[in-house]
C-alpha cells in the first residue's frame, strides 16, 4: 500500500477551497458572458461538479483559478 486512503488528497480540499471562495468571481465571469443570472448559475454548478471530479486533471503547478476559468470558457 502506498500509504495513501480514498479519502480526498489535501491538495484536492485546497483546490476545493479555492474555487469556492472565488464561487461570486466566476458567477460574475459567467453572468457578463451569457447574460443571464440563471442561466449562469446552471452552468456553474455543472462545472463545479464536473470541475471538482477532474481535479485530477490540474497539472503540479498550475494555478487552479486560470484552471478553473478556462473550465467556464469552454462550457458557454
Amino acid at each position: 500500500m502506498n500509504g495513501m486512503s480514498d479519502d480526498v488528497r489535501p491538495i484536492d480540499s485546497d483546490v476545493k477551497r479555492v474555487l469556492v471562495e472565488n464561487h461570486r468571481e466566476f458567477l460574475g465571469f459567467l453572468q457578463r458572458r451569457v447574460g443571464r443570472r440563471d442561466v449562469a448559475e446552471d452552468i456553474l454548478q455543472e462545472a463545479f461538479a464536473r470541475g471538482f471530479e477532474k481535479l485530477e486533471s490540474l497539472r503540479d503547478g498550475e494555478a487552479a483559478i486560470p484552471w478553473f476559468y478556462r473550465t467556464l470558457r469552454n462550457a458557454t
